[in-house]
């Protein structure tokens, strides 16, 4: 039977039922209703068809355009209107020195959680929340609650640009955390973040501008360190050395990969494969059969594809339709949870910036995976879900050892990290004040094998 609500949460239940509809979500009304009905709150387009986040009360969500509703924070940990408890003022010079008890612990997530890049992305919101949920079953921090805000940016700049100015100026949240979002989103906010001095911690990682910029502290290594290890996995555990590659038009970030191995940076070269094929694809291309034939005639042992999970899915099915099967060499962003089940990837290699998100043996490890199992939403976790966890822990500690959790306290705290590895769910991080991350180079390591991934090592990271 549906618990009376207020008038305020039905409402957020008729919109989030819209904007879900709008977004092509195949969650049945039901579930949204237990879902707001337990005192939680949806997260609209954070997590798409996967909704609804079961953060049981303890995380406000957002819709992608920005409007809010601060009617049901659950957990009586009040509501982060007018930036009473965790937030700051929008200089961030404000906040409270609260090393137990106070009001909630205001946080946001701007990023695109829907679209193309939500397939890759979407879960790392999601952990986020997850973590909020589990830290405030344990009592919050210092005695305080977690309140989490997710926008969804749509991978457009401008709006992820007002989306950030939102959080920071009326939300008055103390820190951005597991910001996943495209580079040329990132680029429309990154001075403003600069400018209003608030931390941004963790997020997609696949930009280079994460090591460039005081007020970004990444959960990885470098964008270049991380394509490196990936270039020494496939030489090291690669069934061959012939390299072929498809790069997509649609990021940035895939052009930077593709001048990464087959350009200037030379990686491919440097750590023992041959390049002999690469070619540009679209991410919303329906079939490869031309590019996988090429492929083939260039001899390729091993191939890498540059875009969103179904795009590689739908390589590796138009290569394995030519009997054509060489296996996939791929960067983390680029997989999700069930990729090694999935025809002509069954023996795929992946590396990761963050903890292998299954068969790790790491002591960070078994958290996340029961706050996994636990909320989120039944799918297995991908390499976004281990980002947004381990961005999650990099801000719990910080907040943890500042005496005021505030945007000031928290960088000051950040700063002081030299080599922390997060009970092994990260490489060794170190920001720097008035830099911010130093580049490391380690990463993790992943492999399909019977149709499941496992991790390398037990999920310890190697370095070079």
């Amino acid at each position: 039977m549906i618990p009376t609500r207020t008038r305020a949460t039905a409402a957020a239940v008729a919109a989030l039922s819209l904007a879900l509809a709008a977004c092509g979500s195949r969650v049945d009304h039901d579930t949204v209703v237990r879902s707001v009905g337990g005192g939680g709150q949806v997260a609209t387009g954070a997590a798409g068809a996967d909704t609804p986040v079961g953060a049981d009360g303890t995380s406000d969500a957002t819709s992608g355009d920005g409007a809010s509703d601060d009617a049901a924070t659950g957990s009586g940990a009040g509501t982060s209107g007018g930036g009473s408890g965790g937030g700051d003022s929008a200089s961030g010079s404000g906040g409270k020195t609260a090393k137990s008890g106070g009001g909630p612990i205001v946080i946001g997530s701007v990023g695109t959680t829907s679209g193309p890049g939500g397939v890759a992305f979407a879960q790392g919101p999601r952990a986020l929340q997850a973590w909020a949920a589990t830290v405030n079953s344990q009592g919050g921090i210092n005695g305080r609650k977690v309140q989490v805000i997710v926008m969804d940016d749509g991978a457009d700049a401008s709006k992820g640009r007002s989306q950030m100015q939102e959080l920071v100026e009326q939300r008055k949240v103390v820190a951005i955390v597991a910001s996943f979002t495209t580079t040329q989103t990132m680029n429309a906010w990154k001075s403003y973040v600069e400018k209003m001095k608030v931390p941004v911690v963790g997020g997609d990682c696949s930009t280079t501008a994460w090591t460039a910029s005081p007020m970004l502290f990444s959960e990885c290594p470098g964008t270049n360190s991380a394509l490196d290890g990936l270039a020494q996995v496939g030489a090291k555990y690669g069934k061959g050395k012939k390299l072929g590659a498809l790069f997509c038009t649609d990021s940035d970030a895939c052009t930077h990969v593709q001048d990464r191995f087959f350009g200037s940076g030379k990686a491919a070269e440097r750590y023992g494969l041959d390049p002999v094929y690469n070619a540009k694809i679209s991410v919303t291309q329906p079939d490869f059969t031309a590019e996988c034939i090429q492929a083939r005639n260039a001899g390729v042992d091993l191939m890498l594809v540059t875009g969103d999970p179904n795009t590689v899915n739908r390589v590796a099915s138009s290569c394995s339709r030519q009997n054509f099967t060489p296996q996939f060499l791929q960067p983390g962003a680029t997989v999700d949870g069930a990729t090694a089940s999935k025809p002509g990837l069954k023996n795929v290699l992946a590396v990761t910036p963050a903890f292998p998100f299954t068969g790790s043996t790491a002591a960070g490890f078994g958290q996340f995976n029961a706050a996994w199992k636990k909320y989120g939403g039944g799918k297995a976790p991908g390499p976004a879900a281990a980002q947004g966890w381990a961005s999650a822990k990099v801000f719990e500690k910080a907040a943890r050892g500042a005496g005021e959790i505030s945007r000031a306290g928290l960088i000051k705290e950040l700063t002081t990290f030299r080599g922390q590895r997060f009970d092994g769910l990260t490489v060794p991080l170190t920001y720097v004040a008035g830099k911010g991350t130093t580049d490391t180079k380690c990463a993790f390591g992943m492999r399909g094998s019977g149709g499941t991934w496992t991790a390398m090592s037990g999920g310890k990271a190697f370095c070079w």
